[in-house]
């Protein structure tokens, strides 16, 4: 039998207990003119003009809720929404004639997926002790990643034993920032954790290394190519091990997000351009550029090239441009849709721009594009987990596209295949497609 997916390759699942906000507010030092800037776009996650909103305490209240229970509870929540078992009062622009999982599949448009193939990336939140120093009660430096580890795949655990039957398949990402640990930490961590068979799972989640690809976060301090010489070594450890055994990364990649620096440093940081040099030196490397670059600060934005993106109704952010520059001259570089995908707009541009592209560019591109949620996050602009989707059902893109989107990019992104002698052989990623 022939296993058929459609996938959700970038999405947060945590309690209070995982978040470092004392590194979260540590970053508000030295970072005003950053703050303001952010703030004052329109579509930043929290703005003033939002916080006036009427329904600003029931958007953070819905969100908050998603963190306030256990992992395994939110897996189960996620499900329940995509099966239907939650309704709203809200009147919807965007919304399903049935839940997406019924009959014992998930259907989007006309297409069929046995189950869902979940990316759930784990945060390396461990305090940068440069940061700490400032801070009067700080505490020791703490590892934060193996905790939070164990907390998802518990949560996994649970999610198996009460839904044997369930849609979800999980392949987590581990999250790890080199310059903040020793080496030895790191590499007992990839070999520990990280899973380099590259095999769909059969029977459940039952591999003694459960993750199967690297988070790295510039917001909190990652810098892809340090100047420091011992960093700049953990870093390379790190990307020699991923581009040697197929290991996929995702980065960080708009201008908002949970910072632990300031917002200048954490823009420096997640300018996608500062990959070049990592990429120039791996040019085999697997790297997801999550959000596709988007960029809400006004100031960002400001420029010739964003302006004249705006008169032809493309992507304005320098961001996005960069991330397709460095699609073209390398083979693995990927884009997610996470969070971006909370505005039809978005999705509009990015299907006008790719339309405005020569044949052989827009199938390469659209090659690279990942369909990612950044659930429980993207609450603060949509309602649910469904509405996610439905924005994404209801967008501009072919049935074909979001095919690619959703299952054929994000399983070669992975680099999954069937275990040899599996009885199943060469799973496809849904069924042929029906028009509604």
């Amino acid at each position: 039998m022939t296993m058929k997916y459609f996938s959700d390759c970038h999405f947060h699942v945590m309690t209070m207990n995982e978040p470092n906000f004392a590194a979260f507010f540590s970053s508000f030092y030295d970072s005003a003119s950053g703050i303001l800037s952010a703030n004052a776009a329109p579509n930043y996650i929290i703005t003033p003009q939002v916080m006036k909103g009427d329904n600003f305490l029931n958007m953070l209240t819905n969100t908050l809720s998603a963190f306030d229970r256990p992992i395994g509870e939110t897996l189960m929540m996620m499900e329940d929404d995509l099966m239907g078992m939650f309704t709203s009062e809200r009147k919807k622009e965007y919304a399903p004639l049935l839940p997406y999982i019924h009959d014992g599949h998930f259907h989007i448009r006309g297409m069929e997926a046995e189950k869902l193939l979940m990316v759930p990336l784990i945060m390396d939140f461990t305090q940068n002790p440069e940061r700490m120093e400032k801070i009067y009660y700080s505490l020791p430096q703490e590892d934060r990643v193996i905790p939070y580890t164990k907390a998802m795949l518990e949560g996994i655990r649970e999610y198996r034993k009460r839904r044997p039957d369930g849609l979800f398949e999980f392949y987590p990402f581990i999250g790890i920032d080199p310059g903040i640990h020793t080496m030895q930490f790191l590499e007992t961590l990839l070999d520990r954790y990280v899973n380099t068979e590259r095999h769909f799972h059969t029977g459940g989640e039952k591999n003694t290394k459960p993750c199967y690809g690297i988070k790295v976060y510039p917001p909190l301090g990652f810098r892809p190519w340090p100047n420091d010489k011992e960093k700049l070594e953990r870093n390379r450890t790190l990307y020699a091990f991923c581009e040697e055994k197929g290991i996929p990364i995702i980065t960080h990649a708009d201008d908002q997000g949970f910072r632990g620096v300031s917002a200048e440093e954490a823009w420096a940081n997640t300018d996608p351009a500062s990959w070049r040099t990592v990429l120039e030196n791996y040019p085999a490397l697997k790297i997801d550029f999550a959000h596709f670059g988007k960029q809400y600060a006004i100031a960002q934005r400001s420029n010739v090239q964003s302006i004249s993106a705006r008169l032809r109704h493309h992507p304005d952010s320098p961001w996005f441009y960069s991330i397709i520059s460095l699609m073209m001259d390398f083979d693995n570089v990927y884009a997610d849709l996470s969070f971006s995908g909370c505005s039809a707009e978005f999705y509009k541009e990015l299907s006008t721009y790719l339309n405005d592209q020569k044949s052989e560019k827009r199938e390469r591109i659209t090659r690279h594009i990942l369909f990612g949620s950044d659930f429980s996050v993207n609450l603060l602009k949509v309602e649910s987990y469904t509405e996610y989707f439905s924005i994404l059902e209801h967008s501009p893109f072919t049935d074909e596209e979001i095919e690619a989107f959703g299952s054929t990019n994000v399983i070669n992104f992975l680099g999954l295949s069937e275990k040899p002698g599996s009885p199943s052989g060469r799973r496809k990623a849904v069924k042929g497609l029906k028009r509604p």
